[in-house]
């Protein structure tokens, strides 16, 4: 199955004032994950072409942070309705461009709209204090927009992830910049036009693709006033460093090698399927992927296997297959990046647990999902995210002894246990630093409930009321009015 005709004729590679044109950089060829085939070819941004995206957001910031909350909040409504009007065009692009299968992607657009509806009332939400003051002076603090953010989306969720960003920006009033990942521009640059099309003034949001030198380019920008980054720990110190010269704030929401722990009390069949969409689902990649099973002994050898069949189960194939649960990984790189990772765990001693899922044939990007048994905490397979499907083991000889194996990371994205002693659970949701808490659940996430991470797995939170830290600055003022 193919997606509609013409779907790709309007994409280029850069979007000002709500049109997309083919830009002046460097080309670029997008390949289907499915079947690792060409599907369009266009320029990235240039620096100039970044550069006029940063003023025409500039131009229209005062405008848009001056507008009436109820005007931005219109704005915000109309752009959810033409996203959700423009939901199967996007789904197929999505499952084009990423190798989502067609019911994930689709799912992802709905949270999408979402996002946008929940984001749409934040302007007519009371901020602000009111504070103490003297006879004839009044105190009070509020909030006020920063200006143009630069909002640097992830190629494992192309547009939900871009929409959280952009959303929370414009809501505040602030004007935006997005960057997609370079695999994956499609979505977003589509979306630029939906925002024209629902009324969003030009200049308020622009969409500009492009690789890593792109993101720096936005980053070093002295008239980006804040960034919203996901990605990779790697790539989150270079962006964070960027920042740090223009003394701008930035937000990350990186990686992690999130523990699910499995006491040996659990409703082992609630979280053998937890699990399995835990390390699996969108084919792994997923910042807050299960990366760690650690079990206790009694239970570890069944459960394991039990997961095991139940993900060998897992129907791969591709995008437009509706019959297809695991799509491909998104790149030639990615596929290749988790067949070494996985190599190098079997050389110093991993075991595959049995059995294994087939992979389809065809030139994609497929790899079948795997769980790892024999795993040591020390094997970088256990300590370094992967990015794929694939479940380390690692054996606990008791409940103190999982929870002290979970803390044992830098990182601290998400995490979940699973276990029927109610003290054990508030024992692991007061102790496990995470930013996501999931106990007898895994993955539960909602557009009014704040996340993000805490140490190596970043800082700053999407979603929710604490995402207008990211997008606003309180400010102390002081009226004497004598």
């Amino acid at each position: 199955m193919t997606p509609r005709p013409g779907l790709l004729d309007r994409l280029g590679g850069v979007a000002v004032r709500g049109r997309i044109e083919k830009a002046r950089g460097p080309s670029r060829v997008l390949y289907d994950p499915s079947y690792g085939t060409p599907i369009a070819e266009f320029a990235e941004a240039s620096g100039e072409e970044v550069a006029t995206a940063v003023a025409e957001a500039v131009r229209a910031f005062p405008a848009w942070a001056g507008s009436h909350p109820r005007d931005r909040q219109d704005v915000l409504l109309a752009l959810a309705d033409q996203v959700e009007r423009a939901i199967g065009e996007l789904t197929e692009l999505e499952a084009l461009n990423a190798g989502k299968p067609l019911a994930q992607a689709r799912g992802e657009m709905v949270f999408a709209v979402r996002t946008l509806r929940y984001f749409a009332g934040a302007p007519l939400r009371p901020t602000g204090e009111l504070n103490p003051s003297a006879g004839g002076t009044l105190a009070y603090t509020d909030r006020t927009p920063l200006g143009v953010c630069a909002a640097i989306a992830p190629s494992n969720y192309p547009l939900l992830l871009s929409v959280w960003k952009v959303a929370a920006a414009l809501a505040y009033g602030n004007t935006a910049v997005l960057k997609p990942a370079e695999e994956t521009p499609l979505s977003a640059l589509r979306f630029a036009e939906l925002a024209h099309d629902a009324g969003l003034p030009p200049g308020v949001l622009a969409v500009v693709t492009g690789g890593p030198e792109t993101g720096r380019l936005l980053c070093r920008h002295p008239d980006i006033a804040a960034v919203s980054f996901t990605g990779s720990t790697a790539a989150g110190r270079d962006v964070a460093a960027l920042c740090a010269e223009g003394i701008k704030p930035v937000s990350l929401e990186l990686g992690g090698v999130s523990p699910f722990v499995v006491l040996a009390d659990a409703d082992l069949d609630a979280a053998a399927a937890a699990l399995v969409e835990g390390f699996t689902g969108n084919t792994g990649q997923m910042c807050v992927a299960a990366g760690r099973l650690i079990v206790e002994s009694p239970v570890r050898e069944a459960f394991t296997r039990q997961v095991a069949r139940a993900a060998a189960a897992r129907r791969i194939g591709p995008a437009f297959d509706p019959a297809t649960e695991l799509g491909p990984l998104v790149s030639a790189e990615a596929r290749d990046h988790w067949t070494r990772q996985v190599d190098q765990a079997l050389a110093a001693g991993a075991r595959v647990v049995e059995p294994r899922g087939a992979e389809p044939s065809g030139g994609g990007y497929y790899v079948a999902p795997l769980v790892l048994d024999g795993i040591h905490p020390d094997m970088p397979i256990a300590r370094e995210e992967v990015f794929g499907p694939v479940l380390p083991v690692i054996e606990a000889a008791s409940a103190d002894d999982a929870l002290r194996l979970a803390a044992a990371t830098r990182f601290g994205l998400a995490a979940s246990l699973w276990t029927r002693d109610l003290h054990q659970a508030h024992r692991a949701a007061r102790n496990l630093r995470a930013g996501m808490v999931w106990i007898n659940t895994y993955g539960d996430t909602e557009e009014h409930i704040s996340v993000g991470g805490i140490g190596l797995s970043g800082y700053g939170r999407e979603l929710g009321v604490h995402a207008r830290e990211q997008y606003t600055a309180t400010r102390a003022v002081f009226l004497a009015h004598g």
